[in-house]
């Protein structure tokens, strides 16, 4: 009897990411030239150019899937399509450089919206960093936005990767998490609030803010563990774990979260912070005192969260350290 033929939609996404890689072969090694630092597997790949350090990553945004234009407007797409480039970037301990951006367009789509977009794009590198400077153009049936971005370390020193936590060292995240999430369910949901809590919210999904500045900081300060928090933190943590092959211990009740979230969404707020996704936040690794001195220099807030251990996994605790479940998952295309 021959095999059971696969399809994408056995398969979760990042499985299908290890497949893939093992399918360029043994014959394909990427880092024949000495140059290469990181392949497949952390926030961006890296490389050692003639004079610092450059990493390179890329994000796709299509319509239906990762934005609806009834939520955002074009400005603030494309915004959001550069700044989870310029996250990844931060999440190396680099300084967004150069974008090429891909569009798939169909033929009904506004050009003034695209001109908004491209200008949410601008606006974008100008506050973060980098700039645009090429791209390509393609007709499709599914509106998308791809941009691909390097970015660098200024110097040679160490990059920030996901592969470098051991055991004994304090997790922390930047920002408060959860309000991304809590502002695209408000959104879904059609949800009354307060004006207030209503833009906090919505303004944060639309327009995150990376932290480009804190992850350069972060690898100055000696940090070497970190990752950005795009596909919820409890599922970005087990990544940063299977790389440095350690285990984690996550305080549910320390991960910072913004009370507007709390008002808006009481019975989801957790669940939110834990698993919601696409906060854009940093979560990193290091020595308690490291810890401390960043919680002095960074200019967004610090939070102890957990502690790396021996072992595999994530074990949510809460506050009386039991172990708990986490009621979702966090972002997985094919899931």
């Amino acid at each position: 009897m021959s095999p059971r033929k696969l399809f994408v939609k056995d398969l979760g996404e990042f499985q299908l990411i290890d497949l893939l890689a093992s399918a360029l072969g043994a014959e394909h090694d990427p880092t024949a030239s000495g140059d290469l630092l990181i392949s497949i597997g952390d926030d961006a790949a890296a490389w050692r150019g003639s004079n610092s350090n450059t990493v390179l990553t890329t994000d796709t945004m299509v319509e239906g899937v990762h934005f609806s234009l009834d939520w955002a407007g074009w400005e603030a797409l494309g915004w959001k399509a550069m700044a989870t480039n310029q996250s990844d970037v931060a999440a190396m301990g680099c300084m967004p450089m150069y974008a090429v951006v891909s569009l798939g367009l169909r033929g009904d789509l506004p050009i003034e919206g695209l001109e908004q977009m491209y200008r949410g794009m601008a606006a974008a590198c100008a506050a973060n960093g980098g700039a645009v400077v090429g791209g390509d153009v393609v007709r499709s049936p599914t509106f998308f936005v791809t941009v691909a971005m390097t970015g660098s370390a200024g110097d040679e020193g160490p990059l920030l990767t996901r592969d470098a936590a051991k055991p004994g060292d304090i997790i922390a995240v930047t920002g408060s998490l959860g309000s991304s999430a809590g502002g695209l369910q408000t959104l879904r949901d059609g949800l009354a609030l307060d004006s207030e809590i209503a833009s906090y919210l919505h303004n944060t999904h639309n327009r995150p803010s990376p932290r480009v500045a804190e992850g350069y900081a972060l690898r100055a300060l000696g940090v070497s563990a970190a990752i950005d928090i795009s596909d919820g933190l409890v599922d970005d943590l087990g990544k940063f774990c299977a790389a440095s092959g350690v285990g984690a211990d996550l305080r549910a009740d320390q991960v910072p979260v913004d009370d507007r979230l709390k008002r808006a969404l009481p019975d989801d707020w957790i669940s939110l912070a834990l698993s919601g996704g696409e906060d854009y936040e940093l979560a990193f690794a290091a020595p308690a005192e490291t810890v401390t001195e960043a919680k002095k220099k960074l200019d967004a807030t610090v939070t102890p969260i957990g502690q790396v251990r021996e072992g595999s996994g994530v074990r949510v605790l809460n506050a009386d350290g039991d172990e708990i479940s986490v009621g979702r998952g966090g972002w997985d295309h094919f899931k």
